[in-house]
């Protein structure tokens, strides 16, 4: 009876000590997580201070005709390849307002063809 008693007990030890073994784990766990992502933030925080002081240094250094250079850059950089692409749109609407014309020319020439053989296997075409 009492190794029965012990073997139990040592078994409900064991279960507590594996719970409380999980539940540490899921602790420390979370802290070192937490903490991870609290340096993260701080780290990228300094990182966007030490960014933001370089562009006001910059920026406070910079005279008007480089300011006119930077927007000029950007305006180039922006606007010439948004125009070869609406000339490219247009050159390809063309192809193909031209492929559809050709398309629409075959098809009335066909049924042309087919509405006069039509009338003069009928013999009430204006040929008659």
């Amino acid at each position: 009876k009492q190794w029965y008693q012990r073997r139990v007990r040592g078994q409900m030890v064991n279960c507590h000590q594996g719970t409380m073994d999980s539940y540490l784990e899921e602790i420390i766990t979370r802290s070192v997580s937490k903490t991870a992502d609290e340096q993260a933030r701080a780290e990228i925080h300094a990182k966007a201070e030490k960014i933001n002081e370089i562009a006001y240094d910059i920026e406070s250094r910079r005279d008007r005709l480089q300011s006119e250079d930077i927007v000029a850059a950007l305006v180039y950089s922006f606007l010439l390849p948004e125009v070869e692409k609406e000339t490219l749109r247009e050159e390809v609407k063309k192809e193909q307002r031209r492929h559809i014309l050709a398309a629409h020319s075959v098809i009335h020439g066909q049924s042309a063809e087919i509405e006069r053989e039509r009338s003069s296997s009928s013999g009430t075409g204006p040929e008659s």
